[in-house]
């Protein structure tokens, strides 16, 4: 099933396209404080980022790959992206997420979330769904928590470089 445009009370979630490159690289993916928790290195300049969006693009034709563009209705300005893939260690699908630093705090990545889960439940059949955030990321836990996730323990995870390792919290969804 391809990723399928999606809405909330404030937000369009739409699939990501080639053409949201820049907004993506200047409001997210540039920013070494909104990457800080991610696998994925801070982008160095836009290059990386259409690469990474090209990877994405072709990845959305996959049944086991969703990614959405988070669209903020007030202005109708990409905002964030926000995500779950097949975790083949786990066998569940994991959701991702980021949002730009100046929407931080305003429960828009868990209104998006609970959209994309509701997708993953009824057109998908999921029910389970995995996540993890680093230790020190306390509102990605936070959001996991009002989304109903249930702590399962810790784990470690890597950045995609191998610069990194994070101690992590993991949880699950039971859906």
């Amino acid at each position: 099933m391809l990723t399928p445009e999606m809405s909330t009370e404030r937000l369009i979630l739409r699939p990501l396209v080639m053409e949201d490159a820049e907004k993506v690289f200047s409001r997210w993916a540039g920013d070494p404080d909104n990457t800080r928790f991610m696998q994925w290195d801070t982008h160095k300049d836009i290059s990386v980022t259409r690469e990474w969006l090209n990877t994405e693009v072709l990845a959305l034709k996959d049944d086991h790959h969703y990614n959405w563009a988070v669209i903020n209705k007030e202005d109708g300005e990409i905002i964030g992206s926000m995500g779950f893939y097949m975790n083949g260690d786990k066998g569940l699908f994991e959701i991702g997420y980021i949002i730009m630093k100046s929407f931080w705090g305003r429960g828009l990545v868990t209104e998006a979330a609970k959209r994309i889960i509701l997708f993953a439940k009824e057109k998908l059949g999921a029910k389970e769904m995995f996540a993890k955030h680093a230790v020190d990321n306390i509102g990605s836990g936070r959001v996991l928590e009002k989304l109903g996730f249930k702590f399962q323990g810790l784990g470690t995870y890597n950045k995609f470089s191998g610069t990194e390792t994070f101690e992590s919290k993991e949880y699950l969804l039971r859906m």
